[in-house]
């Protein structure tokens, strides 16, 4: 009997012919329990890599760790850490440990952004000079495809700006029957919208970080962090984040040497021996000296320069070594 039980056993534990074979799969039910919470930004320490926050639900004050690879959207677009700054009204979404505590911020969006992505358009229905409002009223649609109607009061300052094009025009240039999105910030203890954008609005304020984004990749680098490292054959994965892939897919090709740069290390040369898909993001694997690949651990972070930016690609014994004959 008991041979009978543990052969019974066995046929269960092994995997039968025919049967899938186990694959990452998104899980639903831990996407949903996910924090989403709005806030203002108090503090952003760009050098530990912290984001002190209040949130607007019960005036807590809390520490929101940044990784590598948490998006970080900014003005509809992509940006980096320092693009965020005290009194800027933002959403965080959280991973969460499985007692619900939160861990690190798999994203922080400002308002444009996540009002844009969301689509909460919202046409103005009432301005109120005098008090500084505007009163707009928008549709969604709930979980059950019913359309309710939303309508909400924003206060905006004085000297707010208001996007219907490539240049910001002052309030005066709103008008009734404008759909647009806001962008808060505190001032004096209150929320105020400091932008206002309708959605050619957002088309140009994108475009615009877009840009700026570009140029603070080739100054910057790439984010990425290293996934794995082989240290006496010099072979070394690394993983893009997110907010750079597009750009490693396009510009970070096979063949290339590039400079890249640890985080607290010296610069080192790496040969780009191939780039994968790996969900959105790009995983590079990388030939490098086996003195750098010493001093790499994975998690760590580093910036990589594209060819024609940053330093110069290193020589010697950080430079990549010499084909074998």
């Amino acid at each position: 009997m008991r041979f009978s039980i543990l052969t019974l056993l066995a046929a269960f534990a092994v995997p039968q012919a025919g049967d899938p074979l186990p694959k990452p799969a998104f899980q639903g039910d831990y996407f949903g329990e996910m924090a989403r919470a709005f806030g203002v930004i108090v503090a952003v320490d760009a050098k530990e890599r912290v984001v002190t926050a209040k949130l607007d639900k019960d005036g807590r004050s809390v520490r929101i760790p940044v990784k590598d690879d948490t998006e970080l959207h900014v003005r509809d677009s992509w940006g980096e850490l320092s693009d965020y700054s005290p009194g800027q009204h933002v959403m965080f979404f959280m991973y969460v440990d499985d007692d619900r505590n939160w861990t690190y911020a798999r994203a922080i969006q400002d308002d444009i952004h996540m009002r844009a992505r969301h689509n909460h358009f919202a046409a103005i229905v009432k301005i109120d000079l005098e008090g500084r409002t505007c009163a707009t009223q928008r549709q969604e649609k709930d979980g059950k495809g019913n359309v309710k109607r939303v309508n909400a009061v924003f206060a905006y300052a004085a000297d707010a700006k208001v996007w219907k094009g490539k240049t910001a025009g002052g309030v005066e240039t709103l008008k009734e029957g404008d759909e647009v999105i806001v962008q808060l910030v505190e001032r004096d203890g209150k929320l105020v919208a400091s932008e206002i954008l309708d959605r050619e609005g957002d088309n140009a304020v994108r475009a615009m970080q877009d840009e700026r984004h570009r140029q603070d990749q080739d100054r910057l680098g790439l984010p990425a962090y290293v996934t794995d490292v082989e240290v006496l054959s010099g072979a070394v994965q690394v993983t893009v984040a997110w907010s750079a892939s597009d750009r490693a897919k396009k510009d970070l090709k096979p063949g290339a040497t590039v400079a890249v740069v640890p985080s607290e290390g010296k610069p080192f040369a790496a040969a780009v021996c191939s780039l994968q898909a790996v969900d959105s993001r790009q995983r590079a694997s990388m030939a490098i000296s086996a003195w750098v690949a010493g001093r790499l651990a994975p998690g760590q972070s580093l910036r990589i320069f594209l060819p024609g930016t940053g330093p110069e690609v290193p020589q010697g014994r950080a430079g990549v070594p010499a084909p074998k004959k």
